[in-house]
Order: C-alpha cells, then sequence, then structure tokens
C-alpha cells in the first residue's frame, strides 16, 4: 500500500470513530504518558492541539499548567511552509488558526529556535500513523519534519501519541522523515 493509500484508510478510520471511543482512548493514551518518567522529568514540552478525531491532550495540557511546567505549541504558517512555536500559559492565550488548530495568538510572542532558552525536553507529536521502527505518516506537508530537524532538537525525546490502530507494521521512510523515540497509545507507552 503506497503512502497515499494508507493516509487515506487510517484518516477515513480515524473520521469514523465515535465520540465515546475518542474520550475513553485518549485519556488512556494521556494516563499512559502521564504515568511516564520521561514525562514527569520534562520541563519544557511541544504538545499539540488535536483535530479531526487526534488523540485528544487536555489532560496533557492541564498537567503542564498546573505543575508550572513550560508549554510551547506550534503555530503553522501556511506561506512559509514552516511552523513556529509559541510559549502558551494557558487556554485564555489560544484562537482558531490554520486549518481550524487552536494556536497560540498572535500577542504570544515565537520562540528563537537559537535562543538559550529554548531546550524541549519532550515533543508530543501527532501523526496518521505509525511504525514500530518510528516512523511517521503525516498530512504530508512536512511541517513536523522540517521543525524537529533543527540542532535545537537533538536532546528532545520525540514521542508519537496515536490510537493503536494507527500503529502499522512498517512505513516507507524518507530521508528527511523524523523518526519517533517511542509510540504511546491506549495500550502502552512503547520506547523504540
Amino acid at each position: 500500500m503506497t503512502k497515499v493509500e494508507l493516509r487515506k484508510k487510517l484518516l477515513n478510520q480515524r473520521k469514523n470513530l465515535s465520540i465515546d471511543f475518542v474520550q475513553e482512548a485518549s485519556t488512556r493514551a494521556q494516563q499512559n504518558l502521564l504515568k511516564a518518567p520521561a514525562w514527569k522529568q520534562a520541563d519544557q514540552i511541544i504538545l499539540y492541539s488535536p483535530i479531526r478525531n487526534e488523540v485528544q491532550t487536555d489532560l496533557l495540557f492541564d498537567d503542564i499548567w498546573s505543575s508550572g511546567k513550560t508549554l510551547l505549541l506550534p503555530r503553522c504558517d501556511e506561506e512559509q511552509g514552516q511552523m513556529s512555536l509559541v510559549h502558551c500559559a494557558g487556554t485564555h492565550e489560544l484562537e482558531e488558526g490554520s486549518y481550524g488548530i487552536l494556536e497560540p495568538c498572535s500577542r504570544c510572542a515565537v520562540i528563537d529556535y537559537n535562543s538559550k532558552e529554548f531546550s524541549p525536553s519532550l515533543v508530543i507529536v501527532p501523526g496518521v500513523g505509525f511504525d514500530t521502527k518510528g516512523n511517521r505518516l503525516g498530512f504530508g506537508g512536512g511541517y513536523y519534519d522540517r521543525m524537529l530537524q533543527r540542532p535545537a532538537f537533538n536532546h528532545a525525546t520525540f514521542v508519537g501519541l496515536a490510537y493503536s490502530f494507527q500503529i502499522v507494521p512498517t512505513l516507507d521512510s524518507d530521508p528527511w522523515d523524523q523518526s519517533m523515540h517511542a509510540l504511546c497509545t491506549e495500550e502502552t507507552l512503547l520506547w523504540l
């Protein structure tokens, strides 16, 4: 099956999930991540705002804000074809941005990837699919791959957050694809 065919199949499967399944599986997946030492030890976490039945991240947001960790969220720049990272201190700073995704509002400052203050410990990455080698199938825009290849991410841990049906035996990978260090689903947190 080609990447295009697999992407279509997995997106269709995700689109047809029930609200109850999304809520229940998302809660279990987030709880698996919250128990992990990598989560507990992380100071600066990059997270995503879910769209179109992606695994929810509400419990992760709440834990970051209540524990004093730093939350960085992506903001897409469609013209440039890249993502910026923006500090987000609470829901009051969120607004709908590109692709209908909740993003930090325009008054929130963009993080300089070369700044000494920028040292992400953990990057929680959404995807359409993943394989057991850590390869990721995204929407095809390359936003995450371009962001994660920057030198500032060399010491960060990448965790793909997905439903168990999104984990496939193998994916074709390209040289620019960024591999995950772990996969977290409603069933388990798997270190690769």
